[in-house]
């Protein structure tokens, strides 16, 4: 029993090691989110007085890049004023060391130039050049790892 316990040990040990070395080698794969919420109701616009405060996020951030070598692909979404304003699209850059700059198109006619930055397990959005257009974008706001999104499929409810 015991040389079992030992076997299953070091199996778990391998696939926790194999795991943490795969996450080192693509920094920025994952998923990524920065979120604020209202402090209270009150702050929300009338048709959400009655939601749930975790239901209506102000404004959020949410960052899905898949890293092949230097090369980072995904999608994004962001909201602002409190779900009245959405952007979504999808990310292709290169990687620098332990940065990428991202150009993103707003569905409202502005263009942002963004660099993501990695910090320990934390990674920076920065928009370092905007045009005259019109964006819904975070300024400048730390994002935090997160577990994966499921995916609501509304054809199968």
């Amino acid at each position: 029993m015991t040389s079992v316990r030992l076997i299953l040990l070091a199996t778990l040990c391998l696939v926790f090691s194999v795991s943490a070395n795969a996450q080192q080698k693509k920094p920025f794969q994952g998923d990524w989110e920065w979120i604020v919420y209202a402090r209270s109701r009150k702050e929300f616009p009338p048709a959400y007085r009655r939601a749930p405060i975790k239901s209506v996020p102000v404004a959020s951030l949410y960052l899905k890049p898949f890293q092949r070598g230097n090369k980072l692909t995904g999608d994004y979404s962001s909201s602002a004023n409190y779900l009245a304003k959405l952007e979504d699209g999808e990310v292709d850059a290169l990687i620098q060391g332990r940065s990428a700059t991202l150009e993103l198109t707003s569905g409202f006619g502005g263009n942002v130039t963004v660099k993501l930055s990695l910090s320990g397990k934390l990674l920076h959005w920065k928009i370092v050049k905007s045009d005259d257009g019109v964006a819904y974008f975070p300024d400048d706001v730390v994002l935090h790892r997160v577990r994966p999104r499921k995916r609501i499929n509304f054809e199968d409810q």
